[in-house]
This record gives C-alpha cells, structure tokens and sequence, in this order.
C-alpha cells in the first residue's frame, strides 16, 4: 500500500491480506483523501514482472 499524494509515493505498509490492506487503508484515509492505493504484488516481484491492482480508495 501506497500514497502518491507526494512524488515519492511512500509505502505505507505492505500485507499478506487483502483484507488487512483494505482495513488499514479505510483506517488512514483521512491522512491522505484520495491518494491511498493498493497494489498486488507476488513474492519474489520485479518491476518487470508487472502488477495488478486490486483496490484503490479514492
């Protein structure tokens, strides 16, 4: 889980369950309105393995 509010797009936290991103990201929204986003990754991603998006709180 990401913000892309600032250029940097920290990482906010990184999870094993969709259903715990979720949680946490609905938690933090208010810190970042719009800019919360969550991605899927596989164990042992590269960048150019591709990703795919399964939430996005906007």
């Amino acid at each position: 889980m990401q913000q892309d509010e600032t250029p940097d797009n920290v990482v906010l936290g990184v999870f094993d369950d969709p259903g715990e991103a979720d949680a946490f990201a609905e938690a933090i929204q208010d810190e970042f309105p719009g800019h919360v986003i969550i991605e899927q990754f596989p164990i042992g991603y590269k960048y150019t393995d591709g990703s795919a998006r399964y939430s996005d709180f906007s």
